[in-house]
């Protein structure tokens, strides 16, 4: 990327390096230094026109996370769909952000940590 003049890196880490999580600290720990690590790399590789970013995903909706209730349902009781912002967001939407991080729609962004994790509370708060 040096050599060529330019390039994207966009690194994974997870909310529990911006937030924590007193129940899994070497998790949380080890999240924490990847977003130091891309925080500092971008700062060295800039001069380079390189961007490096970390997507930080919170809790994703997969099918074993909704089999064992761990993810609630799509949909209330009475049938009616729970609007996407109020569930824990999907792989997919750590892709499309990843795929957004690495298009030159966001050549301006670098050194920023960029949270998926729509309103879920478990992911904006302790419980």
């Amino acid at each position: 990327m040096i050599e060529q003049g330019s390039g994207n890196i966009i690194n994974i880490s997870s909310t529990a390096g911006t937030k924590g999580n007193p129940y899994n600290l070497h998790y949380s720990a080890a999240k924490a230094g990847v977003i130091s690590l891309s925080n500092n790399l971008a700062y060295m590789w800039a001069k380079h026109n390189i961007n490096v970013n970390c997507i930080a995903p919170g809790l994703i909706a997969t099918e074993p996370l909704k089999r064992l209730g761990i993810i609630p349902s799509d949909t209330r009781d009475d049938g009616t769909t729970i609007p996407h912002l109020e569930l824990p967001p999907r792989a997919e939407d750590v892709a499309k952000m990843t795929r957004f991080l690495a298009s030159d729609a966001a050549r301006g962004i670098t050194g920023e940590v960029v949270p998926v994790r729509a309103w879920f509370k478990s992911d904006r708060y302790w419980q």
